[in-house]
């Protein structure tokens, strides 16, 4: 409140009061004094003229007192004005016994009206009580801070407006509703006030039975149960989405692919296992909530292992530890920088063949309701999704079907066979180079003897790579083939996938070859590059390069790789006499070209 502004408007009241009391007075003494001086002189002997100026004086004196009084009260009403707006209150609201009116049928019924009537009558008026409950105890509480204000106590108006106070305090507690009853004729009328407690407001809020009929009650238990089970699968869907947020936000900082394929694993099992089950429940007091509950916890504990695990691996690559043995490998790996280019370029011609390494954000749980969060999970783009059959047949005669869904078109068999054909020759390149990357490591190893055993136990192609040395992830490098089915509920799903290895490959070669017109299959038949026919063509060449003239016996490490004399691509067939060992150097100079 604004005590300064309240001393000022109690100040006019006390003036204003004052002058109220000594006007009377004033005026009367002043035309008795008029009147002597009037008889003094003689001018006017006459007792009709004393009493005329008696009376005049009484008229001044009331217009005079009724001005100021008009005066005072209107002092004493800004007072009341600011104590109320400072209080927070507009104005003396409840100073009766009536909060609602009602009109009932007959006399009897005005005395037997109780508050189960009143409610049950019309919908709203226990929301109206029950605002109207929370708006008195607002203005209760109000108006006691400010009887028990002791700067309020010292204002000459206070005495006033605390009687008002005082006067609402009393009808604060309670909820009035005034029944009524008035015969057609109006003679006979009754009029009955109901008080209701707010305890018994209170209690028919947290209790609706108490104004319902038993088929009610029945339907508003059954809603409330609904109600119930719905917040608590909503409960359960945000724990599941605080761990699958959080798997989001992580994923893409995993310095580990295995940390990365296992976080895929766990969401995916989470969606399996916890999703589903949640819209089974149809019981609050289910066993199954605490067993989806123990699941959603395991596996948001095994997500933040993995999180932390990483955080611990990045920091200790942020470390001084790790840079000393950086500095010192810089060197040692110098010599080796074109080799690891290199072999980084055979790893991204498999990417550029297959597109294994392109992947596609989708969510891995279709929800029709939009009550979880999408998992963003990195998938093979080879993927089929098929229905329950084809799944079946597929699982029986996985080849046939590779070819049936993912090479529909009989015109590129071709080039898809000559592709096919040299992912083998590349894979076979890598396999060797990954041998000789380990000889590699095991030549630094002297410099490696403080790396904590985590770092090696979790990440350790990360940690090589970090050095210099390229990175042959077999993940990476593995193409496959996907068969999915979803039920259409989404409650059974299955899959299972082809991985390309060199034996399947040459079984697909041969199912495509099989299916092309035989003057395409004489032009394109040619022998495969098995590991066998690489193997033979180096003892051949007694594991020496043709070009250089280098060979394993003088660098033990040395990557030799099978050439085409006549590439491919010019015509020239897998067979040995258009075959030769060069050394990957060579190889790489040659490229496509004929020597």
């Amino acid at each position: 409140m604004n005590y300064e502004e309240l001393f000022d408007l109690d100040k006019k009241c006390i003036r204003t009061r004052k002058t109220r009391i000594l006007m009377i007075p004033i005026v009367f003494a002043f035309f008795a004094l008029v009147s002597i001086i009037i008889i003094s002189t003689g001018l006017l002997k006459t007792l009709t003229v004393i009493m005329v100026a008696f009376v005049v004086a009484i008229l001044f004196s009331c217009i005079a007192f009724i001005i100021v009084d008009k005066k005072y009260q209107s002092n004493l009403a800004a007072f009341e004005k600011s104590i109320l707006d400072g209080i927070g209150v507009s104005e003396w609201k409840y100073n009766t016994r009536c909060d609602a009116y009602i009109d009932v049928k007959s006399k009897q019924a005005v005395y037997n009206f109780d508050e189960i009537k009143f409610f049950k009558g019309e919908e709203g008026r226990l929301a109206h009580a029950v605002e109207t409950i929370q708006q008195k105890k607002s203005y209760k509480k109000a108006l006691s801070n400010f009887l028990a204000d002791e700067k309020c106590k010292n204002f000459h108006a206070y005495k006033t407006i605390a009687l008002k106070a005082e006067d609402n305090l009393q009808y604060l507690d309670d909820y009035y509703v005034v029944a009524h009853y008035s015969s057609p004729t109006g003679k006979s009328q009754a009029m009955n006030t109901l008080t209701i407690p707010a305890k018994t407001i209170r209690q028919l809020i947290n209790d609706k039975s108490l104004l319902m009929s038993k088929s009610e009650y029945t339907s508003y238990m059954k809603e409330q149960t609904r109600q119930q089970l719905e917040k608590k699968q909503h409960s359960f869907y945000e724990m599941v989405n605080a761990v699958i947020d959080c798997a989001n936000e992580n994923k893409e900082k995993l310095v580990n692919v295995n940390d990365s394929d296992e976080l895929d694993r766990l969401i995916s099992s989470l969606f399996d296992r916890t999703v589903n089950s949640i819209k089974k429940v149809k019981s609050l007091e289910s066993e199954e909530w605490a067993i989806i509950d123990k699941y959603i916890k395991n596996t948001n504990d095994d997500v933040n292992k993995i999180i932390q695990k990483n955080n611990q691996i990045i920091e200790y690559y942020k470390s001084k530890d790790f840079l000393v043995i950086k500095n010192t490998c810089d060197t040692l790996m110098a010599t080796q920088k074109e080799f690891n280019e290199y072999i980084d370029e055979k790893v991204k011609s498999i990417s550029d063949l297959f597109g294994t390494s392109v992947v596609r954000n989708e969510t891995s749980f279709e929800d029709e309701y939009k009550y979880i969060h999408p998992y963003k999970k990195s998938i093979t783009p080879f993927t089929a999704e098929v229905s329950a059959n084809v799944f079946a047949s597929a699982e029986n005669n996985p080849i046939e079907y590779v070819v049936k869904h993912f090479y529909p078109d009989k015109g590129l068999y071709p080039e898809q066979i000559r592709k096919l054909q040299l992912l083998i020759e590349e894979l076979e390149t890598l396999k060797d180079a990954k041998v000789i990357i380990e000889n590699y490591k095991k030549d630094i190893q002297k410099y490696l003897s403080d790396v904590p055993s985590f770092i090696m136990e979790n990440d350790e192609d990360g940690f090589y790579s970090r050095l210099g040395f390229a990175t042959i992830n077999e993940n990476n490098l593995t193409v496959a083939y996907k068969f999915s089915y979803t039920s259409n509920g989404g409650r059974a799903q299955r899959s299972f996938t082809i991985p390309m290895t060199e034996e399947t490959i040459v079984k697909l070669i041969e199912m495509l070859e099989s299916k092309l017109t035989m003057s395409a299959f004489t032009k394109e038949q040619r022998s495969l590059m098995t590991s066998k026919l690489r193997q033979r063509i180096k003892e051949r060449d007694a594991f020496t390069c043709k070009s250089c003239g280098n060979s394993t016996y003088k660098e033990p490490n040395l990557l030799l790789e099978i050439d085409h004399i006549i590439p491919v691509s010019k015509g020239g067939c897998t067979e040995e006499g258009n075959l030769q060992t060069l050394c990957w150097k060579c190889n790489r100079s040659k490229s496509d070209k004929t020597i």
